[in-house]
C-alpha cells in the first residue's frame, strides 16, 4: 500500500540499518516487474547493493535501472538442486570476498 516515493524511503531506510548494524550492504532480491512498478524503477541503490535477480529464464534479461550486472541469478525454482536454483556472477574468490564482506 506504500507509493513508490514511499516504497523507496522504506528501502533506503532499510538498507542504511542493515549497513549501520552490519557494516555490510544489503542484497537486493527483486524482479525487474516488481522493482520498476513498486519504486518507479528507482536506481538509488545501484551503486552499493548486490543485485539478485529472480527471473526463470535462460538469461536474467533487463536489470532494474542502475544496475549494470547482476551478483546473484535465480533462473529458477527446480533443477539439480532442490529448490531454487541460482548462480553467482563471478568467481569463488570474489564469492568468498562478498561473504567476507572484503574488496
Amino acid at each position: 500500500g506504500l507509493s513508490q516515493a514511499s516504497m523507496r524511503s522504506w528501502i533506503q531506510a532499510f538498507s542504511n540499518e542493515v549497513h549501520a548494524k552490519t557494516t555490510r550492504w544489503a542484497t537486493v532480491y527483486t524482479t525487474t516487474d516488481w522493482w520498476t512498478k513498486c519504486t518507479g524503477n528507482w536506481s538509488g541503490l545501484s551503486q552499493t547493493n548486490p543485485l539478485f535477480i529472480a527471473r526463470y529464464s535462460s538469461s536474467p534479461g533487463t536489470l532494474p535501472a542502475g544496475w549494470g550486472t547482476w551478483t546473484f541469478w535465480q533462473f529458477a525454482d527446480h533443477g539439480t538442486f532442490p529448490g531454487d536454483q541460482d548462480q553467482f556472477n563471478g568467481s569463488a574468490t570474489r564469492l568468498l570476498a562478498l561473504a567476507n564482506n572484503t574488496p
